[in-house]
């Protein structure tokens, strides 16, 4: 569903590993003379550690930026809220596994969860500034102001633990901050903190909508470095994957992988590539055409034919092979120096995938699918698991839109740019490292 990827920024950066062993309870001994059932005291259930009520999530959905159409289906669909708020659930609880681990101990988390609690006040002083009637940034925060931020003692010690923490997680990876970088984000830093000061003193953080916020931003940024910690620890073994193929034979290739397999054995026997590649192959740019790819140098094709391609000789036929689009064989038929590196002309015969209805173009394989299905549902049990047991609780129906008691959706603010440092967190969900690449012409 389209919504599960949206929670503020994205919802990926929230899922994360469970750890292995959940907390073991401890066990209380009867007393020896227990009062009577009558009489006997009960006590009462722990509250919940982070409890979101129907009121809270409607004042969530209305500040996330969602399109028109999206905010329509979940406006209609109490499956949509209710998945909406399960994968909301899920974060703040990784969340919460995060705290209790120490996270926040560390500086830089603990630099991160101020900088976006400062972030959020000062984006909505903006917000409230500009419905007063400020035309830029500038009206809100002066170059003035900045200046005399920038000259209180602590500010510039607190100001080069940013600057070294934004190089660290962008792409700079540690190096040296360029002079024009520092400049913009010095400018950024002095907007964002003294707009924050400003939003203190205007009373917002009294207000729920940015209560939560902030509780949003910090839990994402949290649950985010736990996922990226321990994202190993939900890897689907091999014989997970074979047990999910199992259980949906649309995703089983064996049929498609013997189909190719036979017609290797009659091109190894001694038949005509060209003319089994007309009769088998899947690829219509080939059909009729004895599977012919033309000359094509590196980084055309999708990387496992590449390799594929460039390891032959002359005239030498491949191994069956699998990519994104199916089952290959590939025939080289010549090769060529062009300019520093060198062209092959190949041809090939492609066996593809058998797709579900809703995807016939998906970018992995159906095993890949499988194994990012299995590794979704062992993460979504254990990220349940957690909620349960950090208490953390979150209505799956509420109001979504200009519901009475929820404010219109605000404009978007000419604000600052936010001035956190981009993290390198990720979504363990496995997938390629670049987006496969389909020849320029046609796909092998």
């Amino acid at each position: 569903m389209l919504f599960r990827r949206i929670v503020l920024t994205t919802l990926a950066a929230a899922v994360l590993p469970f750890t292995a062993q959940a907390q073991r309870r401890t066990t209380r001994k009867a007393p020896a003379r227990p009062a009577p059932a009558a009489t006997a005291a009960k006590r009462p259930a722990a509250a919940p550690s982070v409890n979101l009520s129907a009121a809270d999530m409607s004042l969530v959905v209305n500040g996330v930026d969602f399109d028109a159409s999206m905010r329509d289906r979940l406006a209609t669909s109490i499956s949509e809220r209710a998945a909406f708020a399960r994968d909301l659930r899920r974060m703040l609880a990784a969340a919460e596994e995060a705290k209790a681990a120490g996270y926040l101990a560390r500086p830089e988390q603990k630099l991160r969860a101020e900088l976006a609690r400062s972030y959020v006040i000062a984006q909505e002083y903006f917000k409230k500034r500009q419905g007063e009637g400020a035309a830029s940034p500038e009206q809100v925060v002066t170059e003035a102001e900045i200046d005399a931020f920038f000259n209180e003692p602590a500010v510039p010690a607190q100001f080069e633990a940013f600057v070294q923490d934004y190089s660290k997680n962008s792409s700079l990876r540690g190096g040296p901050v360029p002079e024009e970088t520092r400049k913009n984000l010095r400018q950024h830093y002095g907007r964002v903190m003294v707009a924050m000061r400003k939003g203190l003193a205007a009373g917002l953080e009294r207000e729920r909508r940015v209560q939560l916020a902030v509780m949003l931003q910090q839990a994402k940024l949290l649950a985010g470095a736990y996922a990226q910690e321990t994202k190993a620890s939900f890897r689907p073994t091999p014989a997970e994957i074979d047990a999910y193929v199992a259980a949906h034979p649309e995703l089983d290739t064996k049929a498609e992988r013997a189909k190719l397999e036979a017609v290797l054995a009659r091109v190894r026997a001694g038949e005509d590539f060209n003319k089994l590649a007309d009769e088998f192959t899947e690829d219509p740019s080939g059909k009729g055409k004895g599977g012919d790819l033309g000359w094509f140098g590196r980084g055309v094709m999708v990387k496992p034919f590449e390799d594929a391609a460039f390891a032959l000789k002359p005239g030498e036929v491949s191994n069956v092979f699998e990519t994104v689009f199916g089952f290959h064989i590939v025939k080289l038929d010549e090769r060529r120096a062009q300019g520093a590196g060198e062209e092959v002309h190949a041809r090939h015969i492609l066996i593809q995938y058998k797709r579900a209805a809703g995807s016939p173009r998906s970018r992995v394989s159906p095993r890949e699918a499988a194994a990012a299905a299995v590794e979704e549902e062992k993460r979504n049990r254990a990220l349940d698991e957690i909620a349960a047991r950090r208490r953390v609780q979150v209505a799956e129906d509420y109001a979504v839109g200009n519901a009475p008691g929820v404010p219109p959706k605000p404009a978007p603010a000419s604000g600052p740019a936010s001035p956190q440092p981009k993290t390198n967190s990720k979504s363990p969900a496995p997938r390629p490292t670049t987006t496969p690449r389909p020849p320029a012409r046609r796909n092998p």
